[in-house]
């Protein structure tokens, strides 16, 4: 017998380590954009395994067939939970496995301990349909029992169909089979999603049932996305129906520009009217400017008006090893903590158990003191 075991153990190791010399793996500081799950999930600011060690980032392994089958955000090998290091309207857990089949791709959701969880909603798992070319036709979300549910933005199914040259059609449609909008915020129905030769996505097509483009109720008809020579999102820019540029979709900017350091990590955000004039976002705010460590978390964002008026600064403050996150903090422009008008508090401090898991929020006013529960 226990010849037996010795022998299905050096089995399972050997197939191991065949599968693992299969497979390769490819390390990003950030994602490319996607507006869409259509497109496919790519990193940007490619890095070595060495850099890989030191700071966050995208971890995608491949298999022997070259499909990808996995996306983590990473330090080193340990997964990591949010940073505030944005990167995509389609990232929503710090780790995606991918599956295939024949006609399908399914992706899952998992926790940066490793469990299955709920994303951006009710999603445990995403379920593509393919055409016999392997292009995306449809998608749906499913709960943790298997059954049918809806994303955050109240989302069960994307539906897509190839238009012309490298372009798409794209609904969405909730559990009951009512259109939805890309976001809340974001409010075409039917569009056509065009992508460049970088297979980047270039143009938002707001579409009506002839084909023909119509405006939304935020006065636009066309969003162009343009990206700098890093491949980072550098701006949009809004039309109406005729083409002519209009302050319109949610915040109400004709164009909007984020701006970037050497490793790809967005430090400011701002937006102008048609006439090119600094515009202030529905909050007030004009201005962001953001700060990261050396891991590439982030560690502050300010936030001016139009005067150039501090309005809100948050702190993060991070664990020695930065892979937790340990306090939020809340300054006026000297650094001293503030009440925050929003939240009536002015800090909070994060504890973890053995397992990695958030143990405690503990809330502060701006005296240090403990805000107790009510």
């Amino acid at each position: 017998m226990k010849v037996i075991q010795l022998i299905t153990a050096l089995i399972i190791t050997l197939f191991t380590q065949q599968l693992l010399q299969a497979q390769h793996t490819e390390y990003y500081r950030h994602l490319v954009f996607r507006e869409s799950p259509y497109a496919d999930l790519r990193g940007i600011h490619q890095i070595d395994k060495a850099k890989a060690e030191a700071e966050a980032h995208y971890r995608f392994v491949y298999d022997e067939e070259e499909q990808l089958i996995e996306v983590s955000h990473r330090i080193g090998d340990d997964v990591i939970a949010n940073n505030n290091n944005w990167d995509s309207f389609m990232w929503f857990s710090p780790k995606v496995t991918i599956q295939y089949t024949s006609g399908e791709e399914v992706r899952e959701y998992y926790d940066h301990l490793g469990q299955q969880i709920a994303a951006h909603g009710n999603v445990y798992r995403a379920v593509f349909k393919k055409d016999p070319q392997g292009r995306r036709t449809a998608m749906r979300f499913y709960d943790e029992k298997g059954q049918p549910s809806e994303s955050e933005w109240g989302i069960h199914r994307y539906q897509w169909t190839q238009h012309t040259g490298e372009s798409v059609m794209e609904e969405r449609f909730d559990l009951n089979g009512e259109p939805k909008t890309i976001r809340p915020e974001f409010t075409f129905y039917t569009v056509q999603l065009v992508y460049g030769d970088d297979d980047y996505l270039d143009f938002i097509y707001h579409l009506d049932e002839n084909g023909e483009l119509i405006n939304n109720t935020m006065k636009a008809g066309l969003d162009r996305i343009v990206y700098d020579n890093e491949g980072n999102f550098s701006r949009w820019m809004v039309f109406d129906k005729d083409r002519k540029p209009v302050e319109g979709n949610a915040p109400g900017f004709a164009i909007g520009e984020h701006l970037y350091d050497c490793r790809g990590n967005k430090v400011g955000l701002r937006g102008f009217d048609v006439e090119g004039n600094l515009k202030a976002f529905p909050s007030g705010g004009a201005r962001v400017v953001n700060t990261y460590d050396r891991f590439n978390n982030q560690t502050e964002v300010k936030v001016y008006d139009l005067a150039g008026a501090l309005l809100q600064r948050v702190g993060y403050e991070y664990s020695a090893d930065g892979r937790r996150l340990e306090w939020i903090r809340f300054l006026d422009a000297e650094g001293n903590l503030v009440d925050d008008p929003r939240s009536n508090l002015a800090a909070i401090h994060l504890t973890y158990s053995e397992d990695g898991r958030v143990a405690s929020r503990v809330r502060y006013n701006a005296e240090l003191q403990e805000i107790k529960e009510i």
